[in-house]
């Protein structure tokens, strides 16, 4: 029981660091899209002046939070240490080496893309394959599909004369039942 619970709790953790890996494979191959609202609708839905100015306002945040988003972060700018000229210079050292003592590290990537990549190597094989597959078949298909229609055409255009003819002993059957007067 015990193990079947924590078997649960690591492929959920498993299936989480997948979908953040994923996330982050996307976000790094494409532009952070943001769907803008229907502005018009949100006017058209509100009465009052001091609504439509609420709305106005909200449009305005909107983009300015939209164009932060799609805009390229930068690194933050260095800090001007000549600027605290009236800071007491012992407090000022002490901020100095903190600030410089302090490291981000890095996060390495590579190990859980490799991870990824090895997981979706065989699913776009596999993809690829079926895909073929599916093309070979569509053609197959496509084929059968002239055929009944060529076959449809020329029944269409076929008498009871001609298949007759192209019958004899059908021919000789149907007389038979003429002349027997059972017909119908």
């Amino acid at each position: 029981m015990l193990r079947s619970a924590i078997s649960r709790n690591v492929q959920k953790a498993r299936s989480g660091l997948k979908l953040m890996v994923q996330q982050r494979h996307m976000a790094a191959a494409s532009e952070l899209a943001v769907q803008e609202p229907d502005w018009d609708t949100f006017y058209s839905l509100v009465t009052s002046d001091e609504a439509k100015r609420e709305v106005g306002s909200l449009r305005t945040q909107f983009n300015e939070i939209r164009q932060k988003l799609i805009t390229p972060s930068t690194a933050p700018k260095e800090i001007k240490w000549d600027d605290f000229k009236d800071v007491d210079p012992a407090i000022l050292d002490t901020f100095k080496k903190a600030f410089a003592g302090v490291k981000i590290p890095k996060y390495d990537v590579t190990e859980e893309l490799k991870k990824v990549d090895a997981e979706f190597d065989p699913l776009l094989k596999s993809s690829e394959e079926l895909e073929a597959f599916s093309k070979q078949r569509h053609a197959e298909i496509e084929k059968e599909i002239a055929s009944i229609d060529e076959e449809t055409e020329k029944l269409s255009k076929r008498t009871v004369d001609d298949e007759l003819t192209s019958d004899p002993a059908l021919m000789k059957e149907v007389d038979e039942e003429i002349s027997k007067g059972s017909y119908y």
